[in-house]
């Protein structure tokens, strides 16, 4: 069961992180545009969902997993 978890919300992590990622670049390159305050503010709260998502993962289910599996 452990491998599927670390599977699934590994997964799920690594494209949290991109969009992330992702989100960050866009946030960026709309704050460098006149007039595109609106949309680096959707951009900025999408990279802070990606990003805290990918953190959750990581912290409740993948961080557990591998101390459980280093430490049995």
């Amino acid at each position: 069961m452990d491998r599927i978890l670390f599977m699934v919300f590994g997964v799920l992590s690594t494209l949290a992180l991109a969009f992330g990622v992702l989100s960050v670049y866009k946030a960026v390159k709309s704050a460098r545009k006149k007039d595109g305050e609106l949309a680096m503010a959707f951009w900025s709260i999408g990279a802070l969902a990606g990003l805290t998502f990918a953190g959750m993962c990581w912290a409740y289910f993948l961080i557990p997993i591998i101390v459980a599996h280093l430490f049995p």
